[in-house]
């Protein structure tokens, strides 16, 4: 996968590669030698297929290497 600046993921949409829509990036987290760690995604809805994964601020944390590939959305491997 080509190299991706964080910002340009913000508010693009995350679907997993079997086509459910889990949301959008709200933010991403970086480790210190500037590595991609994961993606925070904002779900449009908490669905029964995603509730175990939502986070106490009812996010969806998606570790980096979940994330298939990186165009128009965000396809990430579901579920991790």
């Amino acid at each position: 996968m080509k190299p991706v600046i964080g910002k340009k993921l913000k508010g693009r949409a995350v679907v997993s590669t079997a086509g459910l829509r889990l949301g959008e990036v709200l933010d991403v987290y970086f480790e210190r030698g500037g590595e991609l760690l994961s993606l925070v995604v904002k779900p449009e809805k908490i669905t029964k297929d995603i509730e175990e994964y939502i986070n106490p601020n009812n996010l969806i944390e998606v570790p980096f290497e979940k994330v298939q590939a990186i165009g128009r959305y965000v396809i990430v491997d579901f579920p991790f």
